[in-house]
């Protein structure tokens, strides 16, 4: 595929998914004025750019299952209202 249909391919993906050029370019590692510069097909693309925005685009795919791994997480809150927290933080519905 050549860059200008993977740019077009891209545009459309990214907008399909809901994301702005700004959090498509900060999970790049890009500002957003390159990223722009790049949809735009005013910047050439190199392989290992292409490769970091193809992977990052797919993060943000909202037919893909969500991948979490915690191995240890501690989250210290300023009350001791549980309730309030898997409320107000957690938004769970109150299960008790």
């Amino acid at each position: 595929m050549n860059d200008k249909n993977f740019i077009e391919e891209l545009r459309q993906k990214r907008e399909e998914y809901g994301v702005t050029q700004t959090r498509l370019a900060v999970a790049c590692g890009i500002s957003r004025e390159y990223y722009n510069r790049i949809e735009k097909g005013k910047q050439p693309l190199n392989d290992e750019l292409r490769e970091i925005i193809e992977k990052q685009i797919e993060r943000f795919n909202p037919q893909e299952p969500l991948f979490l791994l915690i191995d240890y997480f501690r989250v210290r809150f300023p009350t001791t209202d549980a309730l309030a927290i898997i409320r107000d933080v957690l938004q769970l519905k109150n299960a008790l």
